[in-house]
């Protein structure tokens, strides 16, 4: 039997990676470990969450310093995260296999007959593939020149710490590719799971677009296009824009922004499709949301949102431009689209799939270093229902294909 715990970075809030650990812990019945859980996050009494750092980061004199803000992009706080890491727990130490969540939880230094399972959501995007975009928004020479060494100082960190890991596990085929190219390491791909009631009950004759409202989901591009159109559009979401956001929907009769909803499932279930725009999105849970609940994707051409958008089948693509969103809407026909085939598509992000992978890569990885008749009889083990010490597992799930190697190609063509 394998005796597995979780280490997530932190949790700031209830998120995609919170999310994912929260789920993970379920699938495995395995505790959560994290450095501190911030004031007003919600989190659900089923999973046990340990945070061991929680006086430092929620109290006086360091909490003013150390919070959570700019949407994570506090040097003091990430850098102070990543050497809590390092040691983590004292209990951490009797795990077999730890699966770490969220990129910071690399840092930790693993026992040596212990085993890492890591799944990072992306390596660090500042630090890789928007670095220059991140960079821009620095113009004066002397600031520029010093987040330029603060970053190089980190990807250093970053990659110093890959050497901890055992195996790699990415979200999507695209971050797979990430992790190939900037750590030169290959990654099993685990799709996140799809939770809650998604559904569809008709057509209210509104369009919806939901996420997290920070720069790089573009809900400010979609609020413009639409404000050139006659269609409506409802916003869902809180964050760093929600007031600029909720600024320009008041000056437009036919665009809504309701901040946070409770009840998402419900909202999209009456609506006519979803608009999508993210920037080089990694996974994108709002389109697998969306065609779970059979509502055809508008979705940016870029990221793995162009890989879950299949035209004519689940949805329409367009550029991350106004024009090209206006023309996306306007030549957009909801009879044209299947809510049957489009939940049938969606299958691949469904939960059981995603139980069954997660328990296989942890037994994989915890017989890595067994006799090799061992391992054999833990591989055959798969094929049946894997077995962990922490609680009792949830009840067994349906069998589904697992086979998860695929291509970016091979996904858009399924």
């Amino acid at each position: 039997m394998t005796d597995v715990a979780i280490l997530h970075d932190r949790f700031p809030g209830i998120g995609g990676g919170e999310e994912f650990a929260i789920e993970a812990a379920r699938v495995l019945d395995a505790p959560i470990y994290t450095a501190y859980v911030a004031a007003g996050t919600d989190l659900p009494t089923d999973v046990s969450v340990v945070p061991f750092r929680q006086e430092k980061y929620t109290s006086l004199p360091w909490q003013p310093f150390l919070e959570w803000r700019n949407e994570g992009m506090n040097p003091l706080e990430t850098l102070n995260v990543a050497l809590d890491m390092t040691d983590a727990h004292p209990a951490l130490a009797e795990y077999d296999v730890i699966l770490e969540s969220a990129p910071l939880s690399k840092s930790y230094v693993p026992e040596v007959d212990q085993r890492i399972v890591h799944y990072p959501h992306s390596p660090p995007r500042w630090l890789y593939d928007l670095y220059r975009d991140r960079l821009s928004s620095f113009r004066k020479p002397i600031v520029e020149a010093g987040v330029k060494a603060y970053a190089k100082g980190w990807r250093a960190l970053d990659k110093e710490a890959n050497d901890y890991v055992d195996q790699f596990v990415a979200n999507s085929e695209l971050v797979r590719d990430r992790i190939r190219r900037y750590y030169d390491r290959d990654a099993t791909v685990i799709y996140p799971p799809v939770t809650g009631d998604w559904r569809n009950e008709g057509d209210d004759g509104y369009f919806v677009t939901w996420s997290r409202l920070a720069p790089e989901k573009r809900i400010g591009l979609i609020a413009k296009a639409f404000a050139g159109l006659d269609e409506r559009l409802v916003i869902a979401g809180d964050g760093q824009q929600r007031e600029r956001l909720e600024a320009f929907a008041a000056k437009h009769d036919n665009i809504e922004l309701r901040g946070y909803v409770d009840d998402i499932e419900s909202l999209v279930a009456r609506a006519t499709a979803v608009v999508y725009a993210p920037k080089q999105e990694d996974f994108g849970l709002v389109g697998a949301e969306t065609m779970m609940a059979g509502k055809p994707l508008l979705g940016v051409d870029e990221g793995f949102t162009r890989y879950q958008v299949q035209g004519g089948r689940t949805g329409l693509c367009f550029e991350p431009t106004v024009a090209s969103i206006r023309e996306t809407v306007r030549q957009f026909d909801p009879d044209d689209f299947d809510p049957v085939e489009i939940r049938q598509t969606a299958r691949r992000y469904e939960y059981d799939r995603f139980a069954e992978d997660l328990r296989a890569v942890v037994v994989e990885t915890a017989a890595a270093d067994v006799a090799p008749d061992t391992a054999d009889e833990l591989e055959a083990g798969r094929r049946s229902r894997p077995r962990f010490r922490r609680r009792h597992l949830p009840e067994a799930t349906r069998a589904v294909d697992t086979d998860r190697d695929t291509s970016l190609e091979e996904v858009a063509d399924e």
